[in-house]
């Protein structure tokens, strides 16, 4: 891992403040749910969480902790709480807490499904970055208590 891991911002050039993301996030799901059916919402939150993935690059670490505190760096910067990364035989399991219960801005009570589906694609775009195949696939496994348990294999 480089020594400057830790003083090396998140965005890339030309990329969105990513504190800004969460009060974007909320005032769009209105609209974005409005004129999308369910499945098209789900989709575009899919992309968005990607695209914060590639806000932090992961693909020179090759350390399950390493990862795990370049992902914890977004969503401490977007005050969307962190993760922990472990493996079993079956895959790659993240347990992520500390999300926000809402986000002020969603009159509607769109946010557990936007988070939801903002998670899965971060998550995916950044095991795919470092090498996953299109056989794996990440998703949520289950929500109890603001902890969020994703899994990504098969």
């Amino acid at each position: 891992m480089r020594e400057d891991f830790m003083e090396t911002p998140i965005a890339a050039p030309h990329a969105p403040d990513v504190a800004g993301l969460s009060l974007l996030t909320a005032l769009t799901a209105s609209e974005i749910f409005k004129s999308a059916t369910a499945a098209q919402a789900r989709g575009f939150y899919v992309a968005v969480g990607k695209r914060i993935a590639s806000l932090a690059p992961v693909e020179d670490i090759s350390d399950l902790d390493a990862l795990t505190q370049r992902i914890n760096r977004v969503w401490h910067a977007m005050h969307w709480g962190e993760a922990s990364l472990s493996m079993d035989d079956e895959g790659i399991i993240v347990h992520h807490h500390g999300m926000p219960d809402a986000l002020e801005g969603d009159l509607e009570g769109h946010w557990p499904d936007v988070k939801n589906a903002i998670l899965e694609g971060a998550y995916d775009g950044w095991f795919r970055t470092l090498g996953s195949g299109p056989q794996l696939k990440t998703w949520i496994v289950h929500t109890h208590e603001g902890q969020i348990e994703l899994r990504h294999g098969r």
